[in-house]
């Protein structure tokens, strides 16, 4: 609770600041997201504005809120509620109904291109910010030890969906230009009636699903223990098995051994497999490597850029890439390892 308390006490002192904000959604295989950049400076003025050009635009200068709908091409205008959600509310008020809270672990987030030490903080509530995935259970929140900045937030529901925001900081207690916050309807647009703004202006909106299966593997560069680096696009017309995996975490451990036996058994038939290490450091890793004989690749600095790529919101999240480079199958918590393996066997039958 004093961590989440620090936290909050840094985004309630908070005087501006500019995010860099992605917003995703997993159900499985089906995946959803969205981009965009929050800015603020004083008490009701914000500006949310979304990457996808069809999206919406949310100004408030202090007393009036306008909502832009690029893709209807109509506008509201209303007056700003007294108690309406900012950008940061969610964030200032990240110590409040909280029934239970605890610290899961410390982990290593890269920010920045660098790793920082972060506290792995698992959170209960009774009550959620709006835009929050429907029947929230819990949350794991990745905060700065130093700062007590928040990078990341994963929340999931009872059936393990989950909804991930994570911020990128532009500007912090820096100015930013007061024009932001004054909104002038383009031409193109016609007003609609609306009622008092009420809910958070990073509320995601209905977003187009899609699936990961089929889809072409984002690709990644990563160092392995030894400092090499490894790319996955160079790997193409290898079968590629890509495990998100940390040795804190028990379903990882568990499926490892079978990663390393199809690793030794099938690597002739042009198999790779790659361990893409969340949150620990290239001595610990190497060290867990060597004390249980594990000679498939392992890669460091996974979280966030890589997990992001492919919508991760659990450990393991096992992927695999076929001869095209397409993700073929995909497994979370290591609870399938012979559908798995099935499907190893059958990306290694493919034709180049």
């Amino acid at each position: 609770m004093k961590i989440l308390q620090r936290a909050a006490a840094t985004y309630r002192t908070l005087t501006s600041y500019a995010f860099r904000v992605t917003v995703q959604t997993v159900t499985g295989s089906d995946v959803s997201e969205r981009r965009m950049t929050e800015t603020g400076a004083g008490p009701g003025k914000y500006r949310v504005e979304d990457d996808d050009p069809h999206g919406t635009l949310r100004v408030a200068d202090g007393r009036t809120e306008w909502n832009l709908d690029r893709g209807s091409k109509e506008y509201t205008k209303a007056q700003l509620a007294p108690d309406a959600a900012t950008p940061t509310t969610g964030l200032q008020e990240i110590d409040q109904h909280v029934t239970d809270a605890g610290i899961a672990r410390e982990d290593l987030f890269v920010v920045d291109g660098k790793a920082v030490p972060v506290y792995v903080v698992e959170v209960a509530r009774d009550r959620w910010p709006a835009g929050t995935i429907a029947g929230a259970q819990f949350a794991m929140y990745r905060i700065d030890e130093k700062t007590f900045v928040v990078y990341k937030a994963a929340i999931y529901d009872a059936n393990q969906n989950a909804q991930i925001f994570l911020y990128s900081i532009l500007k912090w207690n820096q100015a930013v230009p007061r024009t932001l916050f004054a909104f002038t309807p383009p031409k193109y647009a016609s007003a609609k009636a609306a009622a008092p703004a009420q809910t958070a202006p990073d509320a995601a909106p209905d977003t187009t699903t899609t699936t990961l299966i089929g889809t072409v593997a984002p690709d990644f560069t990563l160092q392995d223990t030894a400092g090499t680096a490894v790319n996955l696009s160079a790997l193409r017309g290898k079968v590629v098995i890509v495990d998100f995996w940390a040795s804190w975490c028990p379903p990882c451990q568990a499926q490892m051994p079978e990663l390393e036996k199809m690793h030794r058994e099938l690597a002739d038939q042009g198999l790779i497999a790659l361990g893409l290490d969340v949150g620990e450091d290239s001595e610990h890793v190497a060290q867990f490597a060597k004390l249980h004989d594990y000679t498939f690749t392992l890669l460091l600095g996974a979280e966030p850029d890589t997990t992001e790529k492919y919508f991760v919101d659990g450990y393991p999240t096992t992927f695999l890439i076929d001869r095209q480079g397409r993700i073929s199958f995909r497994t979370m918590g290591g609870e399938t390892p012979d559908k798995l393996r099935a499907a190893v066997e059958v990306a290694l039958r493919a034709a180049p």
